[in-house]
């Protein structure tokens, strides 16, 4: 009763933790609103343009019509030298590159300041890759303060979620390691820890927060490509063993051709022969090439009818993060800044649900071996004495044990049949409960006491305790006279003893052993009688 009590009370909470999340998500993700007043930011569309021969485009504005409210300009880049111009003269630039690492600027928020004497600006943004020459920036003039205001709070909830899935790897990384023995473990949750963690990474450096705060542009371009392609493999392994997809000729193909992938796109960035931003359709197909094998791999789990638990977690929630991921690859190549606007918070969900699975598994698990256990001990166990049993003794005697230094002490409790005549059967139980517990308390810290029949009673000494077997023996006599001194019985309770150490002259076999101790107790029994 308690234990189904606990569980419901375990799962309750886990429901409400669930909520919980899906509520700070839903917050977050409509929270991310413009938080500017209109009078503060206006978008401002170039009077003219110019295209370069080198690629490069400037955009002229005329500020004739702004006044003193006005006092910035601001646009987004990426992978973009900007420079911006008034009168000829040179206002401001980021033009900075990553040099040996990188031909790159990276990504910034550029902040132009302006004032109400200035009556025309000349912007020009020259493109470094090809790929990026066709994206035009969107341009907005007001106050900067409020801009960038406004740039860092709507990103701080998707920051935060970033935030949460890098945690949530760490802490599935140090779950792992406490009780990866105790729980006897899988990998899978270390898997799905380098899963979130490179995940997380990624998605942290895309928010447009880690734009404003992060003034190393060129590591903050370089750090999205690394993890892209280092999550690979443990997307595949995951997955792979999550599901028990188990087709490991072609899910080492993926890991071992992502792996060149990240080497060979690495050692080719670095030549500048073609960098990360050029070659991010590599990526992007070995990444197509990943997500194939898990959909074909649960299209054959379907066929087979292997729809359990796991495979439905998976199907939720893959189709929702699949969605997510179309609509923020879309946004990324149509909008400005941070397009990841829906991708990460259905990524928390996704990997928190995992994870509870996976924990709960393993508890469930471990709750089963420990009633496995106890069915074990209850099956091992005399229920009077607390004594092992007879099963137990039996068990021992098949072990196929040393025997060598083995010593046997055997007991008999005498005329139990004679209390049980006399005082009924609960009188002979608590007899034979007495003498259990004394020979429990003299023998038992030294080796494994059985009770192997209804009044008999042995203890299987090994060679690792030594002991002095008379002085045991005059120690459990004289706790039986006490016994019967002050307990206050109405019968006598008497008992026999005898013992035996293991002599390969003597012994064949350890059911030898305990018959020379049998006859030992039955010497002490007459001895008993006689006197």
């Amino acid at each position: 009763m308690r234990e189904n009590k606990k569980s419901e009370l375990i799962s309750k909470i886990n429901i409400f933790v669930i909520l919980c999340a899906a509520f700070i998500v839903l917050l977050s993700y409509f929270g991310t609103q413009n938080l500017v007043p209109d009078d503060l930011k206006k978008s401002i569309t170039p009077s003219s343009v110019a295209t370069m021969p080198d690629g490069s485009k400037e955009y002229f504005f005329n500020l004739e019509d702004y006044d003193y409210h006005y006092s910035g300009f601001m646009f987004y880049t990426s992978h973009q030298i900007v420079k911006a111009y008034t009168r000829g003269r040179l206002l401001y630039s980021f033009d900075k590159t990553g040099g040996i690492f990188t031909s790159t600027t990276g990504a910034a928020y550029n902040f132009i300041s302006i004032d109400e004497t200035m009556s025309q600006l000349a912007v020009v943004v020259t493109p470094i890759y090809k790929e990026v020459a066709g994206n035009t920036p969107e341009f907005y003039i007001g106050s900067s303060y409020a801009m960038y205001d406004e740039i860092m709070l709507s990103s701080m909830p998707r920051f935060f979620v970033s935030f949460l899935i890098v945690i949530l790897s760490i802490l599935l990384f140090v779950y792992y390691g406490l009780m990866r023995e105790k729980q006897q473990l899988s990998k899978e949750l270390l898997y799905l820890g380098y899963l979130s963690f490179f995940g997380g990474v990624w998605s942290i450096n895309e928010t447009d927060a880690v734009v404003l705060l992060i003034h190393n542009k060129i590591a903050s371009s370089l750090i999205p490509y690394i993890c892209l392609m280092l999550a690979i493999p443990s997307f595949v392994q995951f997955f792979d063993s999550y599901l028990g997809i188990n087709c490991n000729h072609l899910k080492k193909y993926i890991q071992w051709a992502s792996m060149l992938e990240f080497i060979v796109l690495t050692i080719l960035h670095f030549a500048k022969i073609a960098e990360y931003r050029q070659t991010l359709f590599i990526i992007q197909i070995t990444w197509t090439v990943a997500i194939l094998y898990l959909i074909s791999g649960m299209i054959g789990q379907l066929v087979m009818r292997k729809i359990n638990r796991r495979f439905k977690i998976c199907t939720v929630g893959l189709s929702m993060f699949f969605v997510a991921a179309i609509v923020d690859t879309v946004q990324y190549y149509e909008s400005v800044g941070d397009a990841d606007k829906i991708g990460r918070y259905v990524f928390l969900i996704f990997v928190f649900l995992l994870a509870w699975d996976m924990i709960k598994d393993a508890n469930e698990i471990i709750e089963k071996g420990r009633r496995a256990k106890q069915l074990e001990v209850f099956a091992l166990t005399d229920s009077m004495t607390g004594l092992l049993n007879r099963n137990a003794f039996e068990s021992h005697a098949k072990s196929g044990d040393t025997l060598e230094g083995v010593v046997a002490v055997v007991a008999d409790a005498n005329g139990l049949k004679k209390c049980n005549d006399t005082f009924g059967h609960e009188a002979g139980d608590e007899y034979i409960t007495i003498v259990a517990d004394i020979f429990n308390s003299v023998y038992g810290k030294y080796g494994n006491c059985y009770r192997t029949g209804g009044d008999e009673f042995c203890c299987i000494i090994h060679a690792d305790n030594q002991i002095n077997t008379e002085r045991l023996k005059k120690l459990f006599l004289t706790k039986v006279f006490t016994a019967n001194l002050e307990g206050g019985h109405k019968y006598k309770i008497g008992v026999a003893i005898g013992d035996a150490i293991y002599d390969a002259k003597l012994d064949v076999d350890f059911r030898a052993l305990v018959k020379r101790a049998d006859a030992s107790m039955y010497e002490n029994k007459r001895a008993g009688k006689t006197s």
